[in-house]
Parts: C-alpha cells; structure tokens; sequence
C-alpha cells in the first residue's frame, strides 16, 4: 500500500477541509495511483492555497511525499 505524505502542514493545509479526506487519510494500492493522487495534490495546493509556498510531489518508496518550497518569489 502506497501514502501521501505532506512535509510540512502550513497554514493554508490545516484549514483544507478535503485535504485528510481526498488524500492524506488514504492509502493506494498502486504506486501510480499515488503518484497522480499527489500530483493533483501538489497542482490542487498550488492553485487553490495562499500561494506562498510551492507544493512538488516526490516518490520516496512506498510514500510519496509532497514537498514544500518556502521561498518562492513573489508573483508579478
């Protein structure tokens, strides 16, 4: 069985009310499966949350964890 793993819960994750349900909460049981839960994570994250940080989906064995960069340079 395969898992999300969020590095880091900022702000912004620990008030997405779908986040435990939709993905952390979940096990997959093909890595591809979790590889694309991920990835629509990490675009779901960097769409929709305050856009300071930038969420990469990584594949670390059995969990695929979701990687927060915290300096990001502001949008223009």
């Amino acid at each position: 069985m395969y898992k999300i793993v969020l590095e880091k819960m900022c702000s912004c994750a620990k008030k997405d009310e779908d986040l435990h349900k939709n993905w952390l909460d979940k096990s997959f049981s093909s890595k591809e499966e979790a590889v694309v839960e991920a990835l629509r994570l990490a675009n779901h994250a960097n769409a929709t949350w305050c856009k300071k940080h930038r969420f990469y989906a990584v594949d670390e064995g059995e969990n695929i964890k979701i990687i927060v960069e915290t300096s990001c340079p502001k949008e223009v």
